[in-house]
């Protein structure tokens, strides 16, 4: 089954994406047949328990992997199947919040997260943000001094340094309090504005305020 939110002025817009792979002898059908617009301005959850396919999903929507079927438009313009020949329409447009932030380790906080910022208000936006999840004074740190919470907002931060116009990610406050958790999440609605944000998690708490929250079973999208 599909779901889709039928808009002329979506960031995001999927259809028909499915995800087939080989694990040793078995078949796996990962996402199955999902269509998926998302507006500018929209938060959209994602739900579903361990090995529904959410991350797959995700990465689809990014152009992180390449799709068994269907396609997905960002700005209007379509992924193309290689991730490789996605990736600087990647850093100019989307923001990606991975459960593990994969931080280059010779870099501080700050310089990872302005690596592919051109943007010359770039770092003054970075402190705002920095000091909005209590980061600011880990700005200089290198990730191998954080904790997991901690190296989990410094990926928060690089995905939103560059003010993308999507926001993808996949359990955001799988390692924090429920305390930062709840700020982590304050901070992606705040770029609602002019971003589109999903949001993949199992914790339904930190969907507050969302605009649609849709469940993935064994690969399939539903209301």
């Amino acid at each position: 089954m599909s779901t889709t939110v039928h808009a002329t002025a979506a960031v995001l817009e999927a259809r028909g994406l499915s995800l087939a792979y080989s694990d040793g002898a078995r078949h796996v059908e990962a996402v199955r047949d999902v269509s998926l617009d998302v507006l500018r301005g929209e938060f959209v959850g994602i739900v579903g328990p361990s090995g529904s396919g959410k991350s797959s999903l995700l990465f689809l929507l990014g152009g992180l992997r390449r799709p068994s079927a269907g396609g997905v438009r960002l700005l209007g313009q379509p992924l193309s199947a290689s991730p490789e020949a996605n990736a600087d329409l990647r850093r100019r447009h989307v923001g990606f919040v991975f459960q593990e932030p994969f931080l280059v380790p010779y870099l501080s906080v700050r310089e990872n997260a302005l690596t592919h910022v051109e943007d010359p208000d770039g770092p003054a936006r970075l402190e705002g943000l920095a000091e909005a999840i209590g980061m600011h004074d880990l700005l200089d740190e290198r990730p191998h001094r954080l904790s997991g919470g901690q190296r989990q907002r410094a990926g928060l931060l690089r995905a939103l340094a560059n003010a993308p116009d999507l926001v993808l990610a996949d359990e955001p406050t799988a390692f924090l309090d429920q305390s930062s958790g709840h700020a982590v999440m304050d901070l992606l609605r705040s770029h609602l504005g002019r971003a589109a944000l999903v949001v993949v998690t199992h914790d339904r708490a930190m969907l507050a305020g969302a605009t649609r929250v849709l469940t993935l079973t064994d690969g399939t999208l539903t209301i």
